[in-house]
């Protein structure tokens, strides 16, 4: 008899993490366009908060559901940036948003629930649910990668509990404008769907369409955090938002499992939530254009509305394609890994310009 739980062997193991392993052991012979992690620094006045905070000995437990003052202005924000009518008790911080994700999906999912999940998706989503014995019915988006909601309605059944959606897109870079947002809205509310809205990438918007789904559709739990917009994925702040029932049950499985989001980064970002983001977004926009520029003509990708992601096709019969960008030095991800197709790579473009332009070179000389 295995000593391993039948559920723990349905996980797979991150085909994300795989690479990222790779490109450790390969002590930077790669151009790696890999891993989903901001290239800019820290904030200096950030940096200086969490030493203040670690030698002010706010290093104990928080509270579960997070620090006061930051939650109070995590609702200030969501009010003032996102349109949520959001208030301190309907709010959760988490460790990080794969935290939050697992919290909220354990807390609503039983045995033979369906989730709706957009394909391609970031890859927590699908594993968790499979992890918690419910199933992930997958919406194809292909090849624009934004949701058509006939088809979405069709998907419905009696079993669904909830519809993912994540704006902007990991891994596609795709913006869901406000007005799609209120089509699916619609859809869910004629079906009394809760709607799992992940807006980690919200900073990252470069056509200026981003909105919030909790704007338009109460049933809502918004899903964002800090680790991109401020540089700081290993600092494991996340938070959701939604009805208090829902976060309530989060906040009690949280007291057995993360406890709390670590104590020193809650107050370091208590104490320093203003950041101007607009000229890292200039960047990053720049970036955008080159990936776009660079390979549209060699290969089939949509221009990235945000995040820091390009979803490009593999050129026709070239089913080792991976490989052969490994072989010239370059590192991405495969599609697989975040769709039940095999057809793409995902090229995260978060990284010094000079790497980029290299690594865009190397895919040019192999279309």
């Amino acid at each position: 008899m295995s000593i391993l739980s039948k559920r723990i062997e349905k996980l797979e193991g991150s085909g994300i993490r795989k690479i990222f392993d790779l490109a450790a052991k390969s002590k930077g012979e790669f151009v790696n366009l890999s891993i989903g992690q901001p290239d800019f620094k820290v904030p200096a006045n950030l940096k200086k908060a969490a030493k203040t905070a670690i030698g002010n000995d706010c290093n104990s437990y928080s509270a579960t559901a997070g620090v006061s003052k930051l939650k109070q202005q995590i609702a200030l924000k969501l009010q003032r940036d996102n349109g949520i009518k959001a208030k301190e008790d309907e709010i959760i911080v988490t460790s990080g948003v794969s935290g939050a994700i697992f919290l909220l999906l354990a807390s609503i999912l039983d045995p033979g629930d369906e989730v709706i999940l957009p394909d391609p998706y970031f890859v927590v989503y699908e594993q968790a649910i499979k992890f918690l014995d419910a199933k992930a019915v997958l919406l194809d988006t292909y090849p624009d990668f934004h949701i058509d909601v006939e088809k979405l309605e069709k998907m419905i059944t009696s079993k669904t509990k909830a519809l993912v959606i994540n704006t902007p897109n990991n891994p596609t870079g795709a913006v869901l404008s406000k007005r799609e947002l209120q089509k699916i809205a619609k859809v869910a509310r004629k079906h009394g769907l809760l709607v799992i809205s992940d807006e980690i990438y919200e900073a990252f918007d470069y056509e200026q369409q981003f909105a919030s789904m909790g704007s338009v559709y109460k049933n809502t739990v918004t899903l964002n955090g800090y680790s991109k917009s401020h540089a700081i994925t290993g600092w494991r702040v996340g938070y959701a938002h939604g009805p208090k029932e829902i976060i309530a049950s989060m906040n009690k499985l949280q007291q057995y499992t993360f406890v709390c989001a670590p104590s020193f980064a809650q107050h370091a970002l208590a104490n320093e939530p203003d950041f101007n983001f607009a000229p890292i977004a200039k960047q990053y926009k720049k970036k955008r254009d080159l990936v776009y520029q660079g390979l549209k003509d060699k290969y089939e990708l949509n221009m990235p509305e945000g995040a820091f992601y390009a979803f490009i096709k593999i050129p026709a019969g070239r089913k080792d394609f991976i490989n052969e960008l490994i072989k010239h030095g370059v590192l991405v991800v495969p599609g697989s890994v975040f769709s039940q197709k095999d057809s793409h790579f995902r090229l995260c473009f978060a990284v010094d310009d000079a790497v980029l332009r290299k690594g865009i070179e190397i895919i040019r000389s192999l279309a």
